[in-house]
C-alpha cells in the first residue's frame, strides 16, 4: 500500500503544479503596418515570463516593437526595434495581462516571432541552474535522526518524508521545465539563423543569375559587332554607313 500512496502523491503534485504554473509557445506572422495582441489571465503575485525571439523578417531586418500591459493598462514593459528579449516580471495585478508585438513600422516586411509564455510562483532559479537540495529534518528514506523523531507518531513521520518528496519532486520539474524553455529558446535562434542563411542563398543566387544573363547578353551584342565590321551584307553594318552619312 505504501509505494500505491507514493505514487498518487507524486501524480497528484504533477496535476497541482500544472494548475499553478504553465507554459505555452506560439510562432505568429506579423504583417506590416498590423500590430497583434494576445491576453493571459495571470494572477496576483505570480511571476510572468516573456520570451521572444523575430525568426523571419522577409527582406527587412529581424526587429519588431514589444510592450506589455497590466489589466488597468500599466505599460509593464516597452521596447522597440529589438530582435530578441526575455522579461520575468512579478505581478500585482489579476486579470488579463496584454502582450502586444507591433510592426507598423514596417512597410514591406512581415515578421515571424516565436514567443514563449510562463508562469509560475517561485523566485529566480539558483544560480548556473544547479539543483539545490537541502537536506530536511532527516534522510527523507530512513530514519537515521532519531532524535528528531522522538516523539513523534508514525503518522506524523510519514507525513514529513511525503513533504520531503514533494519539495523534491517539484524541484526536479521546475528545473526540467526551465531546461525545457531553454531548448525551446535554442530552437528559435536555430530557425532565425536558418531562415537568414536560406534569405542570402536566394539572394545570391538571383544577382548571380542577372549577372550570368548580362554577361551572356554582353557577350552576344559583341559577336554581333564584331561580325558586322567584316559582313558586307550586314544589316548593322549598313545602318552604320547610313549614320556616318
Amino acid at each position: 500500500m505504501r509505494p500505491l500512496v507514493l505514487f498518487l502523491v507524486f501524480v497528484v503534485l504533477i496535476v497541482n503544479s500544472v494548475v499553478v504554473a504553465y507554459s505555452n509557445e506560439f510562432t505568429i506572422t506579423i504583417e506590416p503596418g498590423k500590430e497583434d495582441c494576445f491576453y493571459t489571465p495571470v494572477a496576483k503575485n505570480i511571476y510572468l515570463e516573456v520570451d521572444y525571439q523575430v525568426i523571419d523578417g522577409q527582406q527587412g531586418e529581424l526587429d519588431i516593437d514589444f510592450h506589455l500591459t497590466s489589466p488597468t493598462g500599466r505599460r509593464i514593459v516597452m521596447e522597440s526595434r529589438k530582435s530578441d528579449s526575455t522579461h520575468r516580471t512579478k505581478t500585482f495585478e489579476d486579470g488579463d495581462h496584454k502582450i502586444c508585438f507591433d510592426n507598423t513600422f514596417s512597410i514591406f516586411s512581415a515578421k515571424t516571432v516565436f514567443f514563449e509564455i510562463s508562469t509560475d510562483n517561485d523566485e529566480d532559479d539558483d544560480d548556473n541552474g544547479e539543483i539545490k537540495i537541502e537536506k530536511k529534518n532527516s534522510d527523507v528514506w530512513g530514519d537515521t535522526d532519531q532524535a528528531f523523531y522522538a516523539g513523534l507518531r508514525p503518522e506524523e513521520i510519514y507525513d514529513i518524508h511525503v513533504q520531503d518528496i514533494k519539495d523534491t519532486v517539484a524541484m526536479v520539474r521546475g528545473k526540467l521545465t526551465r531546461a525545457q524553455e531553454f531548448q525551446d529558446q535554442i530552437r528559435a535562434f536555430e530557425a532565425r539563423d536558418r531562415n537568414t542563411a536560406e534569405g542570402n542563398f536566394t539572394r545570391v543566387n538571383f544577382w548571380s543569375m542577372i549577372h550570368l544573363i548580362a554577361l551572356l547578353i554582353t557577350g552576344v551584342v559583341q559577336v554581333v559587332m564584331v561580325r558586322s565590321l567584316f559582313d558586307e551584307k550586314s544589316t548593322l553594318r549598313r545602318l552604320w554607313k547610313q549614320g556616318k552619312m
